[in-house]
């Protein structure tokens, strides 16, 4: 099936997708024509389109929760202003400050000192440094402005407050990492699928205190410390430029490695809003064809517990992922895959103790599945086979075969990457890991 990338500000389609039964092998077959490299409209020459967003700004402005802490803080801040104001907004006070401010917690709220005397005291606190000037946390720079708040009575929020491809330069080299020469595709195209991911956050969180976390569960985001020129430069070669359906930025989840086959987010995340263009597809360009992300160092691997190890991990895991409905075991009596999608991904791991059956869907399974202990890192992928051994009524070696690193639904860094490599543009990668959505300028 040839995918189309159309550049146009509104498109309603249904993606018709095609995949064979699940093969034996992790190699998983989907009809899904190769992109071709032929003439598609520029990014640059986009037409610009307007899209509601909340807040209404000419250049959209994200709030990123860049630190979570029951202690102080210390802001190093070269000059600016702090404006101290009530839970509803209403600005009480304000004054000039410069240097180092510390801000911690009051019985009813928040109080900044400078200079080690109090400045102001306040529900919230919320710093403008002057022009580009900045500011600092716990030797990290950031750009934009700062909004301090009290969570639960308990701990202090720090939000970054910015300029959206000010918080991409900062995200995009954490995230899909330092690129070669010959690469530079995959910058664009990462900067797009982070601006529309980002954009497409901002309804369903402009009545909560932030839109997005600087960790995995959003966005890895450095601030200043983590950008680079190259990377940057993407950035502002694709000002403006995002994703969309039907009218909306689209939700652009993308991941590591997919393995091979990128998934179906009704798979991996049955509990979240689904859309046509994260149905998961083969990432080669035809069959027999190796995938793109074929040089990836995820790309296969295998891991083996014992079957105490692995009663041991998850007797922790399961009652963090499925809560107190798990009883304390001390046994694994059986474990097994139930069923497999198209891409070869596991639908639902089901583990048999000794004080009861649990059944795990989805991404929790690499939740629950973690390779070397209980809080190490989640296993890298629900893209595997399980092979059991069993000894006397319990599990006594489980091996996984498996592939891909992360969640797997849309795009496939290390297919992106590859793609680039290849000499595909900005635009057909798009089209091969976002099917069906438009291209368009929103800014």
């Amino acid at each position: 099936m040839k995918t189309v990338f159309r550049y146009i500000p509104s498109f309603r389609a249904s993606a018709a997708l095609t995949a064979v039964v699940l093969a034996a092998s992790l190699v998983m077959v989907f009809s899904c024509a190769a992109p071709d490299r032929g003439a598609y409209q520029p990014l640059e020459t986009l037409p610009e389109t307007e899209i509601d967003l909340p807040g209404g700004d000419d250049v959209p402005v994200v709030r990123v929760l860049v630190l979570e802490t029951d202690d102080r803080i210390r802001i190093d801040i070269p000059d600016g202003q702090v404006a101290a104001k009530s839970e509803d907004g209403r600005t009480i006070g304000r004054c000039e400050v410069s240097g180092t401010v510390v801000v911690s917690k009051t019985r009813n709220g928040l109080r900044l000192k400078q200079r080690n005397r109090p400045v102001h005291e306040a529900p919230v606190m919320e710093l403008r440094p002057s022009e580009d000037a900045g500011f600092t946390i716990e030797d990290t720079p950031y750009r934009g402005g700062l909004l301090l708040r009290r969570s639960g009575g308990k701990t202090i929020l720090a939000i970054n407050v910015i300029e959206i491809d000010d918080y991409l330069k900062g995200v995009l080299p954490a995230e899909i990492g330092y690129l070669k020469e010959g690469q530079y595709e995959a910058y664009k195209v990462q900067a797009i699928a982070s601006r529309s991911y980002a954009l497409s956050k901002l309804e369903e969180k402009k009545n909560e205190l932030y839109d997005m976390q600087a960790t995995i569960m959003d966005q890895v985001y450095r601030g200043i410390k983590g950008e680079n020129r190259v990377a940057s430069e993407a950035v502002d070669r694709t000002r403006g430029v995002v994703g969309i359906w039907e009218g909306e930025p689209i939700r652009a989840y993308y991941s590591a490695c997919c393995g091979g086959h990128t998934s179906d987010i009704r798979v991996s995340w049955p509990w979240k809003a689904h859309y046509p263009y994260l149905y998961g597809h083969r990432d080669a360009p035809g069959e027999g064809v190796k995938s793109y992300c074929r040089e990836s160092r995820h790309f296969r691997w295998e891991v083996v517990w014992s079957g105490s190890d692995l009663s041991r991990i998850t007797g922790k895991t399961l009652p963090a992922e499925l809560g107190g409905r798990v009883a304390p075991f001390n046994v694994i009596r059986d474990i097994r895959v139930v069923g497999h999608a198209p891409s070869g991904r596991a639908r639902v791991v089901e583990i048999v103790t000794d004080n009861g059956t649990y059944r795990v869907e989805g991404d929790r399974i690499r939740w629950v599945l973690r390779p070397e202990s209980a809080k190490g890192p989640i296993l890298r992928s629900t893209l595997f086979k399980m092979e059991v051994s069993r000894r006397g009524g319990r599990v006594r070696q489980i091996r996984l075969k498996g592939g891909g690193n992360g969640h797997g639904v849309g795009m496939c860094q290390s297919g992106a990457i590859g793609m680039a490599s290849g000499g595909y543009s900005a635009e057909r990668i798009l089209a091969h890991y976002y099917p069906g959505a438009a291209l368009s300028k929103i800014y």
